[in-house]
């Protein structure tokens, strides 16, 4: 039998579990207890982490029961933009069972063929590159080319340790995925989606170039002297030795990475690069600063 202490400590459990660590009727329904779905009780958990939300819903230890869309996405650690994090949670059941319908959760049916299911620290989920494509739907094309980076390039150019993803892996999802609605825009994310980029910013900023006819840039550049590495460039047109460096808000808030920067550009400039630094204001629209000051870099250049 399980302990009301034990309960206490989870972030949910059903009434059902309750009654049967020995909790009464009026504790369960007690201003103590947090209501975070009909039937599952909760004390002092904050929810602020849509996992938690998620660990929650799974005390129904509803077997075929699969965390999908929104919910997938934030269980794998998608950079979601702000407006896209999800409230509610997403739940899937392959047909030709019903989906849930039940306040705080979203239901979705799904055909059962082609579909990756995974399982994350408990959680039953649906594939990381199936989460992608089912994203296409509610996601915009940039959004959608962030995720597609984030997914094929991890965090391998700075830990050498290669992600568990690969273009073969989103190639699969987007032919599974082909009478989707929102098929056209995850094509075209999938042609988009390079290896390379470390932070959505540095993926914006990219499709920011190419989009207004300017070269595409190489992503995480190593620069070279005597065979040794100088620096890791975000963005470069090695021919024209033209380095971009995006600079997020740590780079004001922390000294250390101040330091680095400031120090990284004296030895590209060294190396005869010609360095631009860039910040979210200078992608801003209607027309990003960004644009002016890369063709400008580019127009001082000499080509190799």
């Amino acid at each position: 039998m399980e302990t009301h202490d034990r309960l206490v400590d989870e972030t949910g459990f059903t009434v059902e579990h309750g009654r049967a660590a020995g909790l009464t009727r009026r504790q369960l329904d007690g201003t103590a207890m947090q209501r975070p779905f009909r039937g599952v009780r909760s004390v002092g958990v904050e929810y602020r982490d849509h996992r938690d939300l998620c660990r929650a819903y799974s005390a129904f230890e509803r077997g075929q029961h699969t965390f999908s869309h929104q919910s997938a996405a934030m269980i794998h650690g998608f950079p979601l933009p702000h407006w896209a994090v999800p409230t509610d949670i997403h739940v899937a059941v392959f047909a030709p069972a019903k989906p849930p319908q039940m306040i705080g959760v979203v239901g979705h049916e799904l055909r059962a063929i082609g579909h990756k299911v995974v399982n994350i620290d408990g959680l039953r989920v649906i594939a990381a590159e199936d989460t992608w494509a089912q994203l296409s739907r509610t996601l915009p094309f940039e959004d959608l080319v962030v995720i597609g980076d984030w997914l094929v390039t991890g965090d391998e150019p700075h830990s050498n340790v290669a992600s568990a993803w690969e273009m073969v892996d989103l190639d699969r999802a987007v032919r599974h995925h082909a009478r989707r609605p929102g098929i056209r825009r995850l094509r075209q994310a999938f042609e988009a989606v390079r290896y390379g980029p470390l932070s959505p910013q540095e993926t914006r900023l990219r499709l920011l170039l190419v989009g207004a006819g300017l070269p595409e840039p190489e992503l995480n550049h190593r620069v070279l002297r005597d065979g040794r590495s100088v620096a890791m460039v975000d963005l470069a047109y090695p021919d024209r030795r033209v380095a971009i460096e995006y600079l997020g808000d740590i780079h004001r808030t922390d000294r250390s990475a101040f330091r680095e920067d400031v120090a990284r550009r004296e030895r590209l400039t060294e190396c005869g690069w010609n360095v631009v630094f860039l910040t979210a204001d200078d992608l801003k629209p209607p027309v990003p600063r960004a644009l002016l000051t890369v063709r400008r870099a580019l127009a001082r250049s000499v080509p190799e």
